[in-house]
């Protein structure tokens, strides 16, 4: 053991602890408090005792009476005092000065107007959606997307209901008085944590709002335990320390300063006691081998990359998924515009173009800040010749890495800053591969594979330009995944003559195609799925989402004859040319992980705009688009399992074990089943009498029940939920068994993100035929009779009729697998 290097990674991790306590603390000081995690905290404490003190209230007062009191009363009845309650905590857990209270001065009018405006809003949102009900819910769903703050939703609510020649106003400032001192009264009834007193202002006294000793005393010590569980996670300079049986809850760093974290996320006592059971008997062997040969994985920054990137970043230039620096800038308005009115169709379309830059501006705010902070990581952990990425699962047995946001899982700029640390000669065939690398990076992924190696030889001249002046020779920002694709640049223009003595960095990755609908296709040996996610030796490569676009077409075609109902949306969707893979593909992608009608309209939806905003021609009036995509979605939605039957059958009859042993509710409380590399999965969705608070414009909290508490099984969510923790535990089981199998062929280095396995470019064609024989032995088993057995265990003798027979499996050949050259490619 290096002892400097020992020592340097204990003052790191002393750095990490220090930072976290420093950004949580950061975090108290701007924004709401009440969306913190201490916020949160008393929320649910205050809420029960608030609203039961307001019922008491609201019963013993007689609301036809004059006065103050029985003038807030009518107010109040007006909301269900959960919502009143919950508005009333939030506004005062946002104004109270609690952490900053320096010069900080809260008068009770100022509180009380405040927080009964809060009120007023919803009350009045809640009056238009009465009339408007469906109106509103596209106006929400529109803020939902665009991710509008409380200020814009509000500013525009109330601009459509003054378009709507309604009146905004229902209570007048006095009665907003009356009301936010009311529930000022009852909160400080209830909790004592705030007090009133007076103080001094010029000539005058008035009235201030301040937290009591015990509320103070109480937001640092809720800080302090949040604080301690809030971590801020940095690469390590050390490697890890390993997974073993007797450290499955201690974490991969080195020192104490660092909190100690469990190899599984979540899980309670009964299940850590198993997982150690199962280390112990060596029943997770190769879990534990692929997870420490995963985080054993030395890395390196490489500068050139991180270089160029800051360059592109710093000038704005379009880069993938990489934000831009600053603001774009809208365009002038045309000559004369503004001699027009305000409801001219130029002036409207010139407002519309200014909203979405605005709204573009205000949305890379966040992804503007990962870059930054990406770039801020990958310059300082230049200096270390190795860095390593430790590791834990999720429970359903996925691998990710602790630290964020520079890890290898990270989007393509991230991503393509990092290499590995120990090079390797690229050997025979290793240029190969490295080729292959590059074309899929670019964007020719649908290529065979000796097209691709191709490829990169035929544009080696492009290749090379831009390796001496990635600055000057933009070429490689054209690409699918452009840092990835620069960093190929780099190596093949110096291994391109004489590769077999190069020594590559680079990791070469291998996708699948649309992983979730081949582990269904395999379970069922399905002979039609598998051949649309090449489970067989397709050529040419096949595209199960393009094969869904194009049922989807068909539809289409049958619905436009004659004037039923849709034929005219019908037809437009096929003169439009919209559908087409990139519409279909990711409601596909999420088909096999839960994906429901919901979410498949929302991402055909979100696909038509972004055809619009790239210039395609209006298909259908606009003043009645939403119909079209809708439309558009549901057809894609019948489509899909027209492609992927197996799919289909599987989810629901996943779904119907699972309700059955929620309706049986064993004594153990879950459903269970191990994965055939022997990682056990607890599955546990339990009922509640907790009710949600939802409010229009200020979120939703969970009012907890202080009267009873349950631990029943809810049947409708184990339903929805067990199918894609299946699936999941399906990858992740498949990722550890691959890389278990290539650490016994000597690969040492790992690239490994769910569905997508990387090694050096000489390995890639042993680990290639490895990821195949890997996938194949997983299904020598058969998954869903283990799960059955599993299950049937918690289900009870009356439920068993309701379990339709485990899908009959189909024709597919398994081992067609190991002779596809498109399943990992």
């Amino acid at each position: 053991m290096n002892d400097d290097l020992y020592i340097s990674q204990i003052e790191l991790e002393d750095e990490m602890r220090n930072e976290s306590i420093r950004r949580f603390e950061q975090g108290l000081l701007k924004g709401d408090l009440s969306e913190t995690k201490v916020g949160n905290y008393l929320i649910y404490g205050y809420i029960n005792p608030l609203k039961e003190k307001l019922d008491e209230f609201l019963s013993n007062s007689g609301l036809g009476k004059a006065g103050r009191q029985n003038s807030a009363a009518k107010c109040l009845a007006q909301l269900p005092t959960e919502v009143s309650s919950y508005l009333f905590i939030k506004g005062f857990l946002n104004r109270i000065p609690l952490y900053n209270r320096e010069n900080t001065r809260l008068s009770v009018t100022s509180l009380a107007v405040y927080v009964a405006g809060l009120l007023h809003d919803e009350l009045r949102i809640r009056e238009f959606e009465a009339e408007n009900a469906s109106w509103l819910k596209t106006i929400k769903e529109d803020f939902n997307k665009r991710e509008l703050p409380r200020n814009k939703r509000l500013e525009y609510l109330q601009r459509v209901i003054k378009d709507a020649d309604q009146d905004w106003s229902r209570w007048s400032l006095t009665d907003r008085l009356h009301i936010g001192v009311k529930l000022l009264d009852l909160f400080i009834q209830i909790s004592g944590d705030a007090k009133i007193e007076k103080v001094r202002q010029g000539r005058h006294a008035i009235d201030v709002v301040v937290p009591s000793e015990g509320l103070l005393k109480t937001c640092e010590r809720i800080k302090e335990d949040c604080s301690d569980t809030t971590s801020t996670w940095y690469p390590m300079i050390h490697k890890p320390l390993p997974w073993t049986k007797d450290s499955l809850n201690r974490g991969s760093y080195v020192s104490q300063h660092v909190t100690p974290y469990p190899l599984v996320k979540g899980g309670n006592s009964a299940y850590r006691k198993l997982l150690k059971d199962c280390a112990t008997k060596g029943d997770l062997d190769t879990v534990l081998l692929a997870v420490n040969s995963i985080q054993d994985t030395p890395w390196r920054i490489n500068p050139v990359v991180v270089d160029a990137l800051s360059y592109v970043y710093d000038n704005n230039i379009e880069c993938g998924k990489l934000p831009r620096a600053d603001n774009k800038v809208p365009d002038e308005a045309p000559y004369g515009l503004e001699y027009l009115p305000a409801d001219h169709p130029k002036v409207v379309d010139y407002r519309r173009y200014r909203a979405t830059i605005h709204e573009h501006n205000r949305r890379s705010v966040g992804k503007r800040v990962l870059a930054i902070r990406a770039l801020t990581q990958a310059e300082r952990f230049s200096k270390y010749g190795r860095i390593y990425f430790p590791h834990d699962l999720d429970s359903r047995g996925r691998a990710y890495p602790k630290p964020y946001p520079l890890n290898p899982q990270g989007p393509d700029f991230i991503k393509g800053m990092l290499e590995f640390a120990d090079g390797k000669r690229l050997g025979e065939d290793g240029l190969y591969w490295l080729g292959v690398h590059g074309a899929n990076c670019f964007g020719e992924d649908k290529l065979y594979l000796d097209e691709r190696a191709a490829w990169s030889q035929e544009h080696i001249t492009q290749i090379k330009e831009v390796a001496s002046d990635p600055k000057g020779n933009l070429w490689w920002t054209r690409a699918d995944n452009p840092v990835q694709f620069l960093a190929f640049c780099l190596e093949y223009s110096k291994a391109y003559y004489a590769p077999e003595n190069f020594v590559s960095h680079l990791h070469v990755d291998l996708d699948a195609t649309c992983s979730g609908l081949q582990h269904f296709s395999a379970m069922l040996r399905d002979s039609v799925g598998g051949f649309h996610v090449n489970l067989v030796p397709n050529f040419p490569r096949q595209d199960v989402y393009g094969a869904v676009a194009k049922v989807a077409n068909d539809i289409f075609n049958q619905h436009s004859v004659g004037s039923g109902d849709n034929s005219g949306l019908a037809q437009a969707w096929l003169k439009s040319g919209f559908m087409d893979r990139k519409v279909s593909k990711r409601p596909v992608m999420v088909k096999p992980y839960a994906g429901t009608l919901t979410s498949c309209l929302t991402y055909v939806r979100g696909s038509v705009e972004d055809k619009l905003e790239d210039g395609h021609p209006l298909p259908w009036p606009k003043d009645d688009m939403f119909n079209f995509k809708v439309y558009g979605g549901k057809v894609v939605w019948e489509a899909i399992p027209k492609v992927v039957v197996a799919a289909d059958q599987a989810m629901k009859w996943l779904s119907e074990v699972s309700r059955a042993v929620a309706k049986s509710q064993p004594e153990e409380h879950r459903i269970e089943w191990t994965t055939p590399v022997g990682f056990p999965v607890w599955q546990y969705k339990f009922k509640t009498n907790s009710r949600q608070v939802r409010t229009h414009l200020d979120g939703k909290v969970y009012k907890p029940s202080l009267v009873e508490e349950t631990d029943k099984l809810d049947s409708r969510q184990m339903a929805s939920s067990t199918p894609p923790s299946f699936v999941h535990s399906l990858d992740g089981a498949h990722l550890q068994l691959t890389t278990a199998k290539a650490t016994t062929h000597g690969i040492t280095h790992f690239a490994m993100v769910h569905d997508s396995f990387g090694v050096h470019a000489a390995d890639v064609s042993t680990f290639s035929r490895i990821i195949r024989e890997a996938f194949v032995e997983m299904y020598q088993q058969d998954v869903l009779q283990d799960f059955y057995d599993s299950a049937s265990q918690f289900i009870s003798e009356e439920f068993f009729e309701n379990i339709p027979p485990i899908p009959e499996r189909g024709d597919l050949d398994l081992d067609g697998v190991l002779d596809s050259e498109f399943f990992f490619s």
